[in-house]
């Protein structure tokens, strides 16, 4: 084992479940965050994971705690013996007081098309074809299907312009926060679309200054808590953890911690399915492409939904 098995890269090695077979589900010694930097015993020996496989530790136990300098390590390291969860009250409460009301949640469904489809797209591009937002008037007061807005292409053909009409029909400049879970993806596909409808850049610059990511809340954010008052060491340090996030802060990994919804008998159950649905429109007859829609819709609004669950659940911590 080693960095030739290239995990969780494109060229990762088929044969990876079977030769990783020995490692536990839950509190894998892969599972450390930042694990790529190593580990270090107290006479200033640096290992790599790799090295400490070839030792023979498999599980976040097996490591020392004295070998571990950092102290996000030190948490799940901790969380993993104990089976408690970890968090910080005050950082996690002061994030949520910087968010303004009412609240937008947003999630984008793209589809990254091997060759330019449209005018101003590059190749692979991650081309926009569906949106959702909820909107949370007052903390908690958000009902899943009346303050639930959505925007689906119908078909192939360019319906940027509708999906930027739309979104800026239903995000108010009013101040209130839009709240979206890991921001770089959102923030890039508004700058793109206030390029290409500069008609519309004032407002798309406004969502964009007004984002607010809910990762933060729940992972960290250096830059976010420094600004709020908290030492360095303190902004760096992680504000939650549970051993059930196996070392991931996906939105598919936080969820299940914070609320009971799931993706698990759903049509349409992750993002690769989405995109798939949506390439597949053009061989659909008109029934069948009115099921794939609505399971399309259901996907894309279980996303913005899982943002208010969430958040709801982060304010009774």
């Amino acid at each position: 084992l080693g960095p030739h098995c290239q995990l969780k890269k494109m060229r990762e090695c088929i044969y990876k479940d079977l030769c990783f077979d020995a490692f536990p589900k839950k509190n894998s010694l892969l599972m450390y965050l930042d694990k790529h930097h190593g580990f270090k015993n107290p006479h200033g020996d640096k290992y790599s994971y790799f090295d400490l496989i070839e030792e023979g530790f498999t599980s976040m136990e097996d490591v020392p705690h004295d070998w571990l300098s950092r102290r996000n390590n030190q948490i799940q390291r901790d969380c993993a013996i104990t089976h408690k969860e970890y968090y910080d009250h005050s950082k996690i409460r002061a994030a949520i007081e910087t968010i303004q009301y009412p609240i937008y949640h947003l999630d984008f469904e793209s589809f990254p098309c091997p060759f330019p489809r449209f005018k101003g797209e590059k190749a692979y591009d991650q081309s926009l074809f569906q949106f959702s937002l909820h909107i949370e008037r007052e903390p908690g007061v958000c009902d899943k299907e009346k303050d639930h807005y959505e925007f689906l292409s119908k078909n192939h053909n360019d319906n940027r312009r509708e999906l930027v009409e739309k979104l800026v029909e239903h995000i108010k400049q009013d101040g209130g926060s839009v709240v979206v879970f890991n921001e770089t993806f959102e923030k890039t596909r508004i700058k793109e679309l206030a390029k290409l409808f500069p008609e519309y850049s004032e407002q798309l610059a406004d969502i964009n200054n007004r984002l607010f990511d809910l990762l933060y809340v729940v992972k960290t954010n250096t830059k976010l808590f420094t600004a709020l008052g908290f030492d360095e060491e303190t902004s760096k340090t992680i504000n939650y953890y549970h051993e059930d996030l196996s070392g991931s802060y996906s939105i598919k990994k936080v969820l299940p911690i914070f609320s009971e919804l799931t993706y698990k008998g759903m049509e349409i159950g992750n993002g690769m399915e989405a995109v798939y649905a949506y390439a597949g429109f053009k061989d659909l007859t008109e029934a069948e492409l009115k099921v794939k829609r609505h399971a399309l819709t259901l996907y894309c609004q279980q996303d913005t939904w899982a943002m208010v669950e969430i958040l709801d659940n982060l304010r009774k911590i």
